[in-house]
């Protein structure tokens, strides 16, 4: 399953804008070095990601990044595009709150306002990889170590003197413990031995005895029937919502060819029982659940696997 989020955040890695048309450009900000005197810590260079909502004509770069990794044409890449737009505006209206994968998310403030919370990351640019933060610290902070450090060494040493035992506390476990010692052989020298002498003697005749017959107890009650373990449907919503009647369809992976169906459905084999077909411009479509009920088929997406909820509404 492929969406725009991962060719969105393939993009930014070496461009410094990235315009979803009808929805806004993703910018990538430069950051350089600097050092935070609170932290004491050394930042390296980065870039941040923002988005700006006024900037939404099309420049033809993610329509040619799916039509280079996804094998569409141009007609079915903005297609896809604006597919994915719709379901963003509608899961925002819905959920006041929608997912650009590792990018960030929208959400809506107050039912007016739309704001992008981009998520950290150390890796927004190949440029950057492998530069971490260095922890710096500044010549007084490390005079006043230095300062603490020979003023510890210079403290006397407090001698720890151990307190004497009570003499009496020492005559009394002695005592206690010769009693316990004077009682314990007392009860092994009082108790008598018995000894049974009625088979010392062997016997040259074999005594032979037959086997008495047990009851076993009965392991299931009179009445009671026996139930089998069922197993518990992992999927309940998907299994009451159906996949044969609705508008909308609940769609998880879009794919190319029957290689990729066969790898999609070795992947998730619990959801195997679930899935059908629906052909998309070429396409193929793997949906799970249908209804008439928009919100319906978007609260089911947490009962999905973690890599399977950015599902997408087809309809």
């Amino acid at each position: 399953m492929f969406s725009i989020n991962e060719h969105i955040e393939y993009l930014l890695t070496c461009n410094d804008c990235v315009v979803v048309p009808a929805w806004g450009a993703f910018i990538a900000n430069y950051k350089s070095a600097c050092y935070d005197d609170g932290r004491e810590v050394m930042e390296c260079p980065r870039r941040t990601v923002s988005f700006n909502a006024g900037v939404s004509h099309n420049d033809g770069l993610l329509a040619q990044s799916l039509m280079r990794r996804e094998g569409m044409t141009y007609e079915q890449a903005m297609s896809f595009i604006a597919d994915s737009v719709t379901t963003f505006r509608q899961q925002l209206a819905m959920d006041c709150e929608v997912s650009m994968g590792r990018l960030g998310y929208f959400r809506r403030n107050d039912g007016r306002y739309i704001e992008f919370v981009p998520f950290y990351r150390d890796n927004a640019s190949d440029q950057y990889y492998g530069l971490t933060d260095l922890d710096v610290k500044t010549v007084v902070a490390l005079e006043q170590e230095l300062a603490d450090a020979e003023a510890a060494q210079q403290e006397p040493a407090v001698a720890i003197v151990p307190k004497e035992r009570n003499l009496f506390s020492r005559k009394a476990t002695q005592v206690a413990a010769s009693i316990a010692v004077l009682i314990g052989l007392g009860v092994v020298l009082s108790t008598p031995i018995i000894v049974d002498r009625q088979h010392n003697t062997a016997s040259m005749l074999p005594e032979v005895t037959a086997p008495q017959a047990q009851q076993l107890a009965p392991t299931v009650q009179e009445g009671v029937v026996s139930q089998g373990i069922t197993s518990v449907n992992p999927y309940p919503g998907i299994a009451e919502a159906g996949n044969t009647a609705g508008k909308y369809y609940m769609v998880i992976a879009t794919l190319r060819n029957q290689q990729e169906l066969d790898a999609f459905k070795a992947a998730n084999a619990s959801l195997v029982p679930y899935m059908k077909m629906l052909d998309y411009k070429g396409l193929m479509c793997v949906y799970v659940a249908r209804s008439d009920d928009y919100g319906k088929l978007m609260s089911l997406s947490s009962e999905l696997p973690d890599g399977l909820r950015d599902i997408w509404l087809y309809y």
